[in-house]
C-alpha cells in the first residue's frame, strides 16, 4: 500500500505542477487552455491518496494505542503531515466548488472574497503538506541523496505556488473591478 501511494505521489505532483500553472494562465489571461481532464485525474488521485493516509494513519495509530505511548513531541512531524493533508483536501473541495460554479458556456466562475481567501489558505496547506513530505518521499522511492533534490523541488514548487497565489489575487482582483 505504501508503495502505491508512493506512485500516487509523484503523479499528483506532476498532475498538481500541470494544473496549476495552465489555470494559473487562464486566471491571469495569458491562456485559454483548460486541462479538465487532469483536473478530473488529480482529484482521483487525491482521493484515493487520503483514502490510502487515511489506513495508514488508523493503523499507525491503533499500534501506537496498543504499545501504550504516544510519543507525541517525536511524532509531531507525523501529525504534521496527516493534518496539513487534511486541511489541504478540505480546502481542495472548496476549490472544486469555488471554480466549478462557472463553465465555458456562460464565461468564467465568480470569485468572491470566501472564494480568495479559501484558495490561498489551499495554497498554504499545500506548501506545509509537500514540504514536509517531500524528502520522506524521495527516501520511499529509494531515490540516493534526497537532501539536493528534495531543496531544487522544494524551490520549483514554490515557484509554482507563488504563481497560483499571484493569479489567485489577479483574478479576485479582476472579479472586484467587474
Amino acid at each position: 500500500m505504501r508503495k502505491a501511494n508512493i506512485i500516487i505521489s509523484h503523479l499528483m505532483i506532476i498532475l498538481f505542477a500541470v494544473h496549476v500553472i495552465f489555470g494559473s494562465f487562464l486566471m491571469l489571461g495569458v491562456s485559454h487552455i483548460l486541462l479538465h481532464s487532469v483536473a478530473i485525474l488529480f482529484i482521483i488521485l487525491t482521493v484515493v491518496h487520503a483514502v490510502i493516509g487515511t489506513i495508514l494513519t488508523i493503523r499507525t495509530d491503533i499500534t501506537q494505542n496498543k504499545a501504550g505511548v504516544r510519543y507525541q513531541k517525536e511524532n509531531s512531524l507525523f501529525w504534521t503531515r496527516r493534518n496539513s493533508g487534511f486541511v489541504a483536501l478540505v480546502l481542495m473541495i472548496f476549490h472544486v466548488i469555488v471554480f466549478s460554479k462557472g463553465s465555458s458556456l456562460n464565461g468564467p466562475p465568480p470569485f468572491n472574497t470566501f472564494g480568495l481567501i479559501t484558495n490561498l489558505l489551499m495554497v498554504a496547506a499545500l506548501a506545509v503538506h509537500i514540504v514536509s513530505n517531500i524528502k520522506s518521499l524521495f527516501i520511499g522511492s529509494g531515490i540516493k541523496r534526497p537532501k539536493i533534490l528534495t531543496a531544487n523541488i522544494i524551490f520549483v514548487l514554490s515557484v509554482i505556488l507563488l504563481l497560483a497565489t499571484v493569479a489567485f489575487i489577479s483574478y479576485y482582483i479582476w472579479w472586484k473591478m467587474q
